[in-house]
């Protein structure tokens, strides 16, 4: 079967199949090699196999995995308890530097420029020399610093020209940048400053909050300003982004992880650990905001259910019960 061949594989990977002993000094050709096992059982009556409805109807199905074999091939769980659910409003808009951190340098008097120190592209600090330029009215030489930290975006002039007030550098410090995302007449009600927001981007997640709400000249909506810490050069500007805004936050008394679901014979399940067993539980969930659901029975508090790689467990269930079909 496909999911058996894939968790065979897994288990090849780790090291962990299953080869036949070697007799040597003190070995017995009738000793097996210690492996971790995983076992899919279906439990039936003693009378033996019923192969009619009522087994059908009364099996009980689980996976055993030892400890170790549930390390190595990245089982992991989670404890279930109370939590909350998040009611989102979707919002678009893009990214822009913040006015305070871009600059337009210029020379403070007219005069020759002499020489151009950094190149487009380079980082450099507040204070730093950029250029010097020689005076016409008293020929002295005096630099051209820049106002702020940041990228050198473009150089407008050349060594050896005249400059008499013109831009000559254009810098830009990207490390914080502004979210303006668009918000219309239909969520204006509900959109307020403070309030968290989760902008989604290039496959992650960044979380946040509103910091502004100002008016878009000419344009029927307003823009929710909310700022992103960009110092590790994840975003650029002018990109695109969508967000998730948390109008509402709900306490609900047992909440699970979204990771954790599996669908196992049409119904929703998680797979729910004691000691070295598996067993999958069907669930009534409830609300949900797309990480994590509220679940109103199947479950409970303190229980322990599989939140990664619980497909390889739902693989083994499945395997065990065509073989048992047949």
């Amino acid at each position: 079967m496909k999911y058996s061949a894939l968790f065979l594989a897994l288990l090849i990977a780790q090291g962990m199949a299953v080869a036949p002993a070697q007799a040597g000094p003190g070995h017995s050709h009738d000793e097996k090699p210690k492996t971790a096992q995983i076992n899919s059982a279906h439990a039936h009556d003693d009378s033996g196999h019923n192969h009619g409805s009522d087994h059908d109807d009364d099996h009980d199905e689980a996976a055993t995995i030892d400890a170790d074999m549930a390390k190595r091939v990245g089982i992991e769980v989670a404890t279930a308890g109370a939590g909350t659910i998040e009611r989102h409003i979707p919002l678009y808009g893009e990214l822009v530097i913040p006015p305070n951190r871009q600059a337009q340098v210029r020379a403070r008097f007219p005069g020759m420029i002499t020489q151009i120190r950094p190149t487009v592209g380079d980082t450099v600090k507040k204070d730093e020399v950029l250029a010097l330029v020689e005076s016409n009215d008293s020929l002295r030489t005096y630099p051209v610093t820049a106002p702020i930290a940041g990228v050198l975006l473009q150089q407008y002039a050349s060594q050896g020209e005249y400059t008499a007030g013109e831009t000559l550098f254009s810098l830009a410090d990207s490390s914080i940048l502004w979210a303006e995302l668009k918000v219309f007449p239909a969520a204006m009600d509900e959109i307020k400053t403070g309030l968290p927001v989760h902008i989604e981007a290039r496959g992650g997640r960044v979380d946040s909050q509103i910091t502004h709400i100002l008016p878009a000249s000419g344009q029927p909506y307003v823009l929710a300003r909310v700022e992103l810490d960009n110092s590790n050069g994840r975003f650029s500007a002018g990109e695109r982004v969508s967000a998730l805004v948390d109008a509402e936050i709900i306490d609900v008394s047992l909440v699970i992880d979204n990771k954790a679901l599996q669908d196992l014979e049409g119904k929703q399940v998680v797979f729910v650990r004691e000691g070295n067993r598996y067993e999958p539980r069907p669930l009534q969930l409830g609300r949900t905001d797309g990480r994590f659901t509220e679940v109103l029975s199947g479950l409970h508090a303190a229980e322990e259910y599989v939140v990664v790689n619980s497909y390889l467990i739902k693989a083994e269930i499945e395997k065990a019960g065509a073989a048992h079909e047949h």
